[in-house]
């Protein structure tokens, strides 16, 4: 397991323990540790990230994080992490007046 992977796995475990602004900097920091060749999983770790964004109602830096996480996915063809940005689709619903908010889940509709 690489510096990045644990950084982030910490951070996920810190997010179940309800520890939202340690889980971000862990994750944040898991993030800045992935190589370029490891994109696929940088998909996935922004939308942890995006959670935990959910998490402390920091909504703005939620949607752009997993709009990243999206482009990134959709860009190298990672199933995967296209599915876990939808599972988050519904954790936006309630803040769908939010700047993009709106757009966002319209395009998780139609693509």
């Amino acid at each position: 397991m690489s510096p990045a992977d644990l950084a982030v796995d910490s951070g996920q475990c810190l997010l179940d323990l309800g520890r939202t602004a340690e889980a971000r900097a862990r994750i944040a920091e898991g993030i800045a540790l992935l190589p370029r060749a490891r994109d696929k999983t940088r998909g996935i770790f922004l939308t942890y990230q995006a959670r935990g964004c959910l998490e402390a109602d920091d909504i703005e830096q939620a949607h752009a994080v997993t709009g990243e996480s999206l482009d990134l996915a959709t860009r190298i063809g990672a199933p995967r992490c296209v599915a876990l940005v939808h599972e988050l689709a519904p954790a936006f619903e309630p803040y769908r007046r939010a700047e993009g908010v709106s757009e966002f889940l319209e395009r998780l509709r139609t693509g």
